[in-house]
């Protein structure tokens, strides 16, 4: 899935000429893939985490990292002509917040595109099992803090100056029913040092072929659907936003 949302912000970016920022760019994959395919972009990207900086920053590959929060931008005002967040809204207490720091460093018609789970969205396998409430496994485990619907972002980033231009949409059937087996097995197991994609690669054998073939299967079959599905509301949203005037 992650190719399907760079593939998503490409898209946003392509008229976008001058300076772009990746906040909570984690050890810098997105922000450096950006940097590959658009080495006439000036690539900015931060995150919290002083060890993911410093990972990122040892092999930087054009692209300027920097501690900061997301509630606190280390730019001017209006200085930035695109930013992108991928699955952190979800995860800070004052999403306003950073929704207002975001179009504060956005020039006046800029872009935002942001990548945000919907664990709220109606007509979704989360809200038929409860997720918040009855079913709080991913909340848990996941580190998810916020519980959004795409109408309540939507209503938030038009309040904050960054109204929704365009909407797409992944975590169709097939990634819902998994992010369910999944958190719901990590309530009975406990919980894992790494991901379902981490575990394949480290297991060798029968048993890790099998886990390698099957996760492949999976992300081919995921892909698939949500490019099919991709007008039809999932449990992922991939909004693109503008700064107001």
């Amino acid at each position: 899935m992650n190719g399907l949302k760079l593939r998503y912000l490409l898209e946003d970016l392509s008229p976008v000429q001058g300076r772009v920022l990746d906040v909570g760019c984690g050890v810098g994959q997105v922000a450096k893939a950006v940097k590959r395919e658009r080495p006439d972009l000036e690539v900015h990207a931060c995150d919290v985490s002083r060890s993911a900086i410093a990972a990122a920053s040892a092999a930087a590959q054009g692209v300027d990292f920097r501690l900061a929060t997301a509630e606190r931008l280390p730019f001017a005002d209006g200085e930035l002509d695109h930013v992108w967040i991928f699955d952190v809204l979800e995860h800070v207490d004052d999403p306003e917040l950073v929704l207002r720091e975001v179009a504060r460093v956005l020039k006046p018609g800029g872009g935002f595109h942001i990548v945000l789970p919907l664990e709220g969205q109606p007509r979704t396998l989360y809200r038929l099992v409860g997720a918040g409430t009855r079913w709080t496994a991913k909340m848990r485990h996941g580190g998810h803090v916020q519980l959004f619907a795409a109408e309540r972002f939507r209503a938030m980033a038009s309040a904050c100056g960054l109204p929704v231009r365009r909407t797409r949409w992944s975590y169709h059937l097939t990634l819902q029913v998994l992010d369910l087996l999944y958190f719901t097995w990590l309530d009975l197991r406990g919980p894992v040092s790494g991901s379902v994609e981490d575990m394949s690669v480290a297991r060798g054998g029968v048993m890790g072929g099998l886990m390698r073939a099957a996760s492949r299967a999976v992300a081919t079959t995921a892909w698939g659907e949500a490019r099919l599905l991709r007008r039809l509301p999932g449990g992922c949203g991939h909004f693109s936003c503008v700064r107001a005037g």
